[in-house]
């Protein structure tokens, strides 16, 4: 099915990566058919934003016992003394009696949340409360605890990409994982982000970059990392996505890009791709099979490294949150470099212009996903996330009531789909 629609879609799209391709010769009409029919789900919801996160923002009056000395206020979205990987949502400096705004995103469908006052012994004195219903909380009945403490995370979102754009693919969503913490910053004009590598499910090059939402190359000071050490790593190699090294890079109309690999394989697996890049890399399988098997698959440790950026004006810092980022990938498709971006910012062109002519932005698909967590699990090599057609409800993530497949039939319910894998069926 794969080569009989490859087919198809090469004569449909005709050479839409030239810009001078004509408009009369691209039938977006019969694209948008061929895209339909090979997606998994019938019935996409034509108002769908592909989101699952809402914003928040919550008064805190650290009114604490006057026994208690408190260095911090932090919202946490769960109890770090009884669950691992609590993610720190927002925090902030605060003493006794003081009174604090915190702005910060949730899933969706997460409406209790913790509030800890971290004390100078870095006890977590907590408290629930209900997103939606407490706009400000009182923490004068806090509640200690006697057990030892998980020690939060930073807030981390998952990324998911098909890297068959604009060609319709298998909708595992795993051809290219990547995982993105935003750290707290060691001084006033700097952002920190922590980006893990951790499955590469496809066979062919793939790099990847970081669009600064809002902010301009002019606005950047430098963009190192905390090691000295980049995916890239010492690799002499043939630049076909982005064509300097440099870790900062200039956009086509002067935006800030981050710049992460160049080739996904190496930059997960040097040891296992070719000795030397002007060879054949293996471009095989990366963490998408959970018993690898012959020499197209493999599991390895997932790669990750911290880049700090600095912005000339430290006013500039104080806001930035993960939805300030589009982190996008690149591969090639019928002779042009494609950019495969979040569906927010699906017509944007960072580094590679198509020209006007790139219909297969303009429909409500998307070949990018952004899941507010640190611990998604993404589907096994050829399990799509769900599929819903002619009934039938199945795929890596398919719990009726809590399925992927109903999300995107109707993007206001099951909005904690992604907390409700299918056993046997993600890695």
């Amino acid at each position: 099915m794969r080569t009989h629609l490859f087919k198809y879609i090469a004569l449909v799209l005709c050479p839409l990566a030239l810009v001078a391709c004509k408009r009369d010769m691209f039938d977006p009409s019969a694209y948008k058919t061929i895209i339909q029919e090979s997606f998994p789900v019938e019935n996409i919801d034509p108002a769908h934003n592909w989101n699952l996160t809402q914003s928040h923002s919550t008064v805190v009056n650290a009114n604490v016992d006057a026994t208690v000395n408190i260095t911090q206020i932090r919202i946490l979205n769960g109890n770090p003394y009884s669950t691992k990987k609590v993610e720190v949502l927002a925090e902030t400096d605060a003493s006794r009696g003081d009174t604090k705004t915190l702005s910060y995103y949730t899933p969706a469908y997460q409406k209790e949340l913790y509030i800890a006052a971290v004390t100078d012994d870095g006890r977590h004195l907590l408290k629930t409360f209900n997103v939606d219903s407490q706009p400000t909380v009182e923490l004068s009945d806090v509640q200690e605890y006697d057990t030892k403490i998980n020690k939060p995370i930073y807030q981390t979102y998952t990324y998911l990409y098909e890297t068959t754009y604009p060609e319709p693919g298998d909708w595992d969503f795993n051809d290219l994982v990547m995982r993105i913490q935003k750290l707290p910053a060691q001084s006033a004009n700097e952002i920190r982000l922590e980006v893990t590598l951790e499955a590469v499910g496809c066979q062919k090059q793939v790099a990847a970059a970081i669009h600064l939402l809002n902010y301009s190359y002019d606005d950047i000071e430098s963009v190192t990392t905390e090691d000295g050490r980049t995916f890239d790593g010492d690799l002499n190699i043939k630049r076909t996505f982005i064509e300097k090294p440099d870790l900062l890079l200039k956009g086509l109309h002067g935006e800030a890009i981050v710049n992460l690999f160049e080739d996904a394989h190496y930059a997960l697996a040097a040891q296992l791709e070719a000795k030397e890049y002007g060879g054949n890399p293996k471009h095989i399988f990366y963490n998408t099979h959970r018993k690898p098997s012959g020499n197209t698959q493999a599991q390895v440790a997932a790669k990750r490294i911290t880049y700090v950026i600095k912005l000339k004006n430290p006013q500039q810092a104080g806001n930035f949150s993960l939805e300030d980022i589009d982190p996008f990938a690149m591969e090639d498709f019928n002779s042009g470099r494609w950019e495969i971006h979040t569906f927010a910012h699906k017509s944007d062109q960072m580094l590679h212009d198509l020209g006007s002519n790139e219909t297969a932005k303009s429909n409500n698909m998307s070949w990018a996903l952004v899941i507010p967590s640190s611990t998604f699990r993404w589907p096994i090599e050829g399990e799509s996330l769900g599929l819903y057609k002619e009934g039938v409800l199945t795929g890596a993530y398919m719990k009726s009531g809590h399925s992927y497949a109903q999300w995107v039939r109707d993007h206001t319910i099951c909005l904690d789909w992604f907390i409700n894998p299918t056993t046997g069926l993600v890695y």
